[in-house]
């Protein structure tokens, strides 16, 4: 999730920030999280270190076909954090200059992220990958990985892994292989691992008749929370983006948007039972002025607000962002719950498919392109950057630093505590427990929701909407103008 593009459009509007915070924030985007400032005075640029550098250590030939360079080779990386950066920047760059002590044959060059917005980057890297430019990037969301797996823009590194990454893929937690994997190989290598959820003003539960550390378990049980939480003083719900509020929660419900068959066919179920509960849910929740917009990230400054206002007893919220939430906000742990969406009912009762919970991860891609060298070095440096003692030792420092982190540990043999800083139980230990019942999304990257999402907007945006007969029409539209097409295309 990156937040530079928030603080600029957004920074007028949020009266309790400065606008010195949110350039401090601004200058932590390049990392590609939302961790950002501490209660204490942050780290800042890499310190100097008292003792000479080591000698730097080649790396060793391997029986692999994936040998390791012994020779000077050059790779670009899109991983960039300007040396003057704060925070949990300042551990990336510490990583920087070991692989280039340990590592002195391969020279790596840290790509900026590109100048052009959230939105526009996978078509820019996906220009750029053609064009000769970066040997690696670090995406936000590994859906971006499988897109690039589909269209061969993404290097295979079954062999790479085997290489320089196979005692910690083997102890993987299996959703996070998953979410590493399209069509059976591996094309990205995982960072930190995130899942959504809410925090919730833990003196709004209180007011409500809940108990301050109360935890939705399942679907019912969420939905009348958000209820109760209603008052005529706040919302119990507050996030106002349908498209990817829509996304989450008919995952939560067993149902998709669309399947894909053996055969590459694709089936709509835009007018599915569970499709028509999500959209009736939404209605019944979101904000009763119904102003709705698709842009997570526009909207995203104007909901935090509202929450810090006491508009809205909840945040939508992604668990690594806690040390920057406690950094811009009045709040401290003790003030708030967080917890994962529940699972919905529907899947566990028969539903289309099995209920879950999206599991995502920062996820590192390398190019197919380049030489066999700039192949295999750029994979040894995404494979060393996020290898499980890398992601260990980050935590330490988060710890020594007393940053604030809450992690799911992509590791079955390392515990969220490890990983985690500065978090109460009752923060992260949900994050571990969801684990164990996520997914990844199997829905395919298709067109369909170029014809699905002007229909919500549509349908949440009239009080007197006709749910199902506008999903029909949008269905039928969506076949006859791209479906049908594109099954003609598959049988030649």
């Amino acid at each position: 999730m990156v937040v530079l593009e928030l603080i600029q459009e957004e920074s007028q509007m949020i009266t309790k920030f400065s606008r010195r915070g949110f350039l401090k924030m601004a200058g932590l985007a390049a990392v590609g999280t939302l961790a950002a400032c501490a209660p204490k005075a942050l780290p800042t640029a890499v310190p100097q270190k008292e003792a000479p550098k080591a000698e730097a250590q080649p790396t060793k030939p391997a029986q692999s076909a994936a040998t390791a360079v012994a020779k000077k080779v050059q790779i670009k990386v899109c991983d960039f954090v300007d040396k003057s950066a704060t925070g949990p920047g300042v551990f990336t760059r510490l990583k920087y200059e070991e692989f280039a002590e340990k590592f002195a044959n391969i020279e790596v060059e840290h790509l900026p992220y590109p100048d052009v917005g959230f939105e526009k980057r996978k078509e820019y890297w996906l220009t750029a990958y053609t064009g000769g430019g970066p040997n690696a990037v670090m995406f936000d969301t590994n859906k971006w990985a499988w897109e690039f797996g589909s269209l061969g823009k993404a290097l295979i590194l079954d062999e790479y892994v085997n290489q320089y990454y196979k005692a910690d893929w083997d102890s993987l937690v299996p959703v996070v292989q998953k979410l590493s994997q399209y069509d059976g190989h591996i094309v990205q290598i995982p960072g930190m691992v995130e899942v959504h959820g809410l925090v919730v003003r833990r003196q709004y539960l209180k007011e409500n008749g809940y108990d301050e550390n109360y935890t939705p378990k399942d679907w019912a049980e969420w939905l009348k929370m958000i209820a109760k939480l209603t008052t005529p003083k706040y919302y119990g719900f507050q996030w106002k983006t349908y498209m990817r509020a829509m996304s989450e929660f008919l995952h939560m419900n067993g149902g998709d948007f669309a399947t894909e068959n053996p055969d590459k066919t694709i089936t709509l179920h835009f007018t599915s039972k569970e499709v028509v509960e999500v959209i009736k849910m939404l209605k019944s929740c979101i904000y009763p002025k119904r102003y709705i917009q698709q842009d997570t990230l526009q909207e995203f400054m104007k909901n935090l607000n509202a929450f810090q206002q006491g508009q809205s007893a909840t945040f939508n919220m992604m668990p690594s962002w806690v040390n920057w939430l406690f950094g811009v906000t009045e709040f401290g742990p003790e003030d708030l719950n967080y917890f994962c969406y529940p699972i919905g009912p529907s899947g566990a009762s028969g539903g289309r498919r099995k209920a879950y919970v999206d599991i995502g991860s920062h996820s590192w891609t390398c190019s197919p392109l380049g030489t066999r060298d700039e192949k295999d070095a750029v994979a040894h440096y995404v494979c060393w950057m996020n290898s499980k003692e890398n992601i260990i030792k980050q935590g330490k420092w988060w710890r020594d630093n007393q940053l604030k982190g809450a992690y799911a540990s992509p590791f079955k043999d390392v515990p969220w505590t490890t990983v985690s800083a500065g978090i109460p139980d009752w923060w992260a230990k949900p994050l571990e427990d969801i684990l164990g019942r996520g997914d990844i999304d199997p829905a395919p990257d298709y067109r369909g929701g170029d014809y699905f999402y002007p229909a919500e907007a549509e349908i949440l945006n009239s009080e007197n909407s006709d749910v199902e007969g506008m999903l029909k029409a949008a269905e039928e539209k969506c076949k006859r103008e791209w479906l049908d097409e594109y099954h003609k295309k598959l049988k030649k």
